[in-house]
Parts: structure tokens; sequence; C-alpha cells
């Protein structure tokens, strides 16, 4: 019966290539996997918030009459 005794072959192995990874290389690959799974369930939760037309409205509203108000402040110290 081949390769029933003591002397037999193992497994052949192939050559290492550069794609092999060792332990450590693959465990710092999930860490890091795992960082930037956090890091998208994050901005996931963040474009859920995404404002609504109305307060987009008052935001550019808000900023239109704080510039202008600004600009009349500023025309009135330095021109005047």
């Amino acid at each position: 019966m081949a390769g029933a005794g003591g002397n037999t072959v193992g497994r052949l192995r192939r050559p290492p290539t550069e794609y092999d990874l060792t332990l450590r290389q693959a465990d710092q690959a999930r860490s890091d996997f795992a960082v930037i799974e956090d890091g998208l369930e994050f901005i996931m939760a963040q474009m859920s918030k995404v404002p609504k037309r109305g307060e987009l409205a008052w935001v550019a509203a808000g900023s239109f009459v704080s510039g202008a108000a600004i600009a009349t402040l500023v025309n009135l110290v330095f021109v005047n």
C-alpha cells in the first residue's frame, strides 16, 4: 500500500509568493479592516442625518442676512 509507511512524503508545498501572509500580517489586516468598517459605519450614520430643504433654506437666509450686516458694519466703521 503506497503512502501507508513511515517514510511517506508529506503534502507538496509551493514556494512562497509575495501574496502569502504571515499570521502577524493577517492579524494586522484584520484590525485594519475593523477600523475601516468602524469609519464607514460612522460616515453612514452621518449621511443619514442629511438636512432637509427647509433647514438649508434657513441656513442660506441666515448667512445672507449676517453677511449683509457685517458688510454694513464694516462700511460704517471704515468709510465714515
